[in-house]
């Protein structure tokens, strides 16, 4: 089993955001093709919001695929799941210097993962269809 420890950093994330991350992935009952075991907000504090997130993972992740399903995490937070392709490859192809993400790998395999900034491009939640970039709030 996999356990990521998520933390967002506030004002760059809201509740809002996060509350969509949880309901998305218990939604789709799997995140990067294994089996949901559990997923929720833990802890919301002042300066960050704390997601722990664990799955079955029966097969090692290669680094690609591992910073291809923290950066989909990204998406989810932009509520750009369902964003034409170009946006959606706007932020996946960025690295994870520029979208200001850290992480720390411990002995029992489990992962702190911290989200620094905001998705660059957001959708509106009140309008899923007309996106917007972050610097035109």
């Amino acid at each position: 089993m996999a356990m990521w420890h998520l933390m967002f950093k506030k004002p760059a994330f809201t509740k809002g955001q996060a509350k969509h991350i949880v309901y998305t992935l218990q939604d789709a009952g799997t995140f990067g093709g294994f089996p949901l075991k559990k997923v929720g907000i833990v802890r919301d504090t002042e300066d960050l919001l704390y997601i722990d997130l664990s799955f079955t993972q029966p097969i090692g992740l290669t680094q690609a695929l591992f910073e291809e399903m923290v950066k989909y995490l990204m998406v989810l937070s932009g509520r750009l799941e369902t964003a034409p392709l170009s946006v959606y490859f706007a932020i996946m192809q960025k690295t994870f210097d520029e979208l200001d993400i850290t992480y720390q790998r411990y002995p029992d395999n489990s992962l702190d993962i911290v989200f620094w900034q905001g998705s660059p491009i957001v959708a509106p939640p009140e309008d899923k269809e007309e996106l917007r970039f972050r610097d035109d709030e």
